[in-house]
């Protein structure tokens, strides 16, 4: 249960940061090409909320579908913000004017990455506990 309820608000915390991270985009600007958009939006933004409504019923499925959301959004983030040279690179924003605005930028980066990697690890333990046999019963 303490797993559960720590994916659950995993992902509040996540869907927060993504807002603010979203907002300092617009600030800047950083924009999006539409090809990121069309992972980040069903990615990023809408497959862990649905994966905390369908953990409320079906808790393995729920479980899936969050590991395989966050560690893309893991695997896209990091890329995007701290391998591949691009305008989306937190060294690239880290000093641009509105200075608030580029500090939420490198921060909220840094944000998504440890709720992603947290949100996986969680989900991936609970599956793994799901998996193994009952040690109490005979086999």
């Amino acid at each position: 249960m303490k797993l559960k309820l720590s994916a659950v608000a995993l992902v509040v915390i996540h869907f927060v940061v993504v807002v603010l991270h979203s907002r300092a985009h617009d600030k800047l600007p950083v924009e999006a090409t539409p090809a990121q958009l069309v992972f980040n939006i069903p990615v990023i933004v809408v497959a862990p909320v649905v994966a905390v409504i369908v953990l409320a019923k079906f808790e393995k499925a729920g479980m899936v579908l969050l590991v395989a959301a966050m560690l893309g959004s893991l695997v896209f983030g990091v890329y995007y913000h701290f391998i591949a040279d691009t305008i989306d690179h937190v060294a690239h924003v880290a000093h641009r004017e509105p200075l608030f605005w580029s500090q939420m930028f490198v921060v909220t980066s840094y944000l998504l990455g440890i709720t992603e990697a947290a949100a996986t690890a969680v989900a991936l333990i609970w599956l793994k506990r799901q998996t193994q046999p009952l040690k109490d019963f005979p086999a």
